[in-house]
């Protein structure tokens, strides 16, 4: 008998403990709010870019072409094995050998050995090596390895003509 007792108390107790929970659960308002704890800016840590003097803009990276959208403007991009990203290569595009020069509107571009530099300005940017640039009449095709490190085909349009 005094097992049912105390299993009845419990029972109660444990319901009384539920409902009570509950019914504070709904009156239970949560408040939010933004706070703003000052800290003091970070340096920008990007080995792939720095500022030289006066502002000039010294830059590695497979975008370099990208990165002057007044010369040029990406229309397309392939990355994947080098037989799918080649496949995409136009059979008509010839590749600029190493140490010419191409100069569209206020960009240059120069190929050195197996790596492709653009100027404009005081900027100077480099896809770095094993790059190679090919060109046909009204594009430019730029074969390097990508971001995965894989190989990577961009072609862009010429905006600034010659």
């Amino acid at each position: 008998m005094t097992i049912s007792l105390f299993l009845a108390i419990f029972i109660v107790m444990g319901t009384l403990v539920v409902v009570t929970s509950i019914a504070r659960l709904h009156r239970l308002q949560i408040h939010v709010a933004a706070t703003s704890v000052p800290a003091p800016p970070k340096p920008y840590r990007d080995k792939r870019v720095s500022h030289a003097e006066h502002g000039a803009v010294d830059a590695r990276g497979v975008w370099a072409l990208a990165a002057q959208p007044s010369c040029f403007e990406e229309v397309e991009k392939s990355t994947g094995p080098q037989a799918y990203v080649r496949a995409h290569l136009p059979r008509q595009a010839r590749r600029v050998p190493s140490g010419r020069t191409l100069i569209f509107g206020s960009c240059r571009i120069v190929i050195e050995g197996r790596s492709v530099i653009v100027v404009r300005g005081n900027e100077r940017i480099s896809v770095p090596a094993p790059a190679e640039l090919y060109q046909t009449a009204s594009r430019l095709y730029l074969l390097a390895r990508g971001a995965a490190g894989g190989p990577e085909l961009r072609a862009y349009k010429v905006v600034s003509q010659p």
